[in-house]
């Protein structure tokens, strides 16, 4: 376009014979810088072109490259996910028939205790003359078991509580408090030490029998604290 208009400007005044030399020269000068930068910024497109294009292919192939990390960080974490949880069955352990206190049940290779035994309905404290149930596993996890971590859990029924509602707003929280109080008397009766213990609650979240849980015999079984075996400390 720059270089159309050049030529029309030298192009009138020759028609009209009154271009001097000099001015002649001058509008070839002008034709000349005008075909230089004309070529200049070609050749800038073009290379800003080439650039653009270069970098779309390395953003393509970075792309490519990103997506196979990805999938082979997913088949590393489904391994680690598989070691993790072969580890956890090797480091946990099931207690055996003949540990059972008297009333308690296997459950998934824990030791279960009715609440009914430990504890009166809507309440955390423990009841005395059930002392000698939570001795013996006591005696267990000093001597048989003395090299594991213990997790204490608290389940509860699925019925809101009502005459103690002052004290335990959700069953959780009383499923807790029931967990806790076993943890302390352990502790502070037998000497056991603290770091060996998790204490949680389920509340009423892991009934035994999800068909039967709103039962009255449902409700009973779902009422309990239950020991299981965690990591091997030594």
């Amino acid at each position: 376009m720059l270089f159309r208009g050049v030529v029309g400007v030298l192009v009138v005044p020759l028609l009209c014979g009154c271009v001097s030399y000099e001015e002649y020269r001058g509008i070839q000068d002008e034709l000349s810088r005008s075909k230089r930068n004309n070529s200049d910024l070609i050749t800038q497109y073009q290379r800003d072109l080439l650039d653009r294009q270069k970098t779309r292919k390395e953003i393509s192939s970075r792309e490519g490259e990103l997506q196979v990390e990805m999938e082979e960080l997913k088949k590393q974490l489904l391994v680690m996910e598989s070691k993790k949880e072969g580890l956890e069955k090797i480091d946990g352990r099931d207690f055996e028939k003949e540990d059972l206190p008297a009333g308690a049940k296997i459950e998934s290779g824990g030791i279960s205790l009715g609440s009914n035994l430990l504890f009166r309905s809507g309440q955390a404290r423990l009841k005395t003359h059930q002392f000698p149930s939570l001795d013996q596993v006591a005696r267990l996890l000093k001597g048989k078991y003395s090299s594991y971590e213990v997790l204490i859990e608290g389940h509860t029924d699925n019925e809101p509580l009502k005459s103690t509602r002052q004290l335990f707003e959700y069953n959780i929280v009383l499923g807790y408090e029931r967990a806790s109080n076993v943890f302390r008397y352990l502790i502070k009766k037998h000497g056991l030490p603290e770091k060996r213990f998790q204490v949680t609650s389920y509340g009423m979240s892991k009934p035994l029998n999800p068909a039967n849980a709103s039962t009255s015999q449902g409700r009973s079984e779902n009422r309990r604290v239950v020991f299981r075996l965690k990591r091997n400390i030594h």
